[in-house]
């Protein structure tokens, strides 16, 4: 049976994005997938960085890994990510603080570029990991 994963305190609702966040994540038996992330207070919904990929490529990793940890999982378990930049010239950069949260082994991933829900997001990121027995 699925489990939703809401992190204590982390809205349930309308974001800055204006659309529905039903849930962060879901854990189907040792998997958990976590939502697309975008740069947002997860406990106001306000959003994050406006116009700098590194702070948005921070809260982003750093509200998967609170998803993950709520689920019994870490970003040392992460197998795969799905990651959308609005501007692909922001790729390095990117890259350069995408790397630094994954020490161990870089999960398999693509990159896309994308047209975002709101042009003040510049990143997006939904993963997927499993649970250690």
């Amino acid at each position: 049976m699925n489990q939703a994963i809401n992190p204590q305190g982390w809205i349930i609702g309308k974001t800055a994005t204006g659309l529905n966040h039903l849930n962060w994540g879901v854990k189907a038996g040792n998997h958990v997938s976590v939502a697309g992330m975008l740069s947002t207070d997860p406990v106001d919904g306000s959003i994050v960085g406006v116009g700098d990929i590194e702070v948005q490529t921070r809260r982003v990793l750093d509200s998967i890994k609170v998803v993950l940890e709520s689920a019994g999982s870490s970003m040392d378990h992460v197998v795969m990510n799905q990651i959308f930049l609005r501007n692909l010239e922001d790729y390095h950069k990117f890259n350069e603080i995408y790397v630094s949260y994954f020490p161990a082994i870089l999960p398999a991933r693509f990159c896309v570029k994308l047209e975002m829900v709101r042009p003040e997001f510049l990143v997006e990121i939904a993963a997927t990991a499993i649970i250690p027995s």
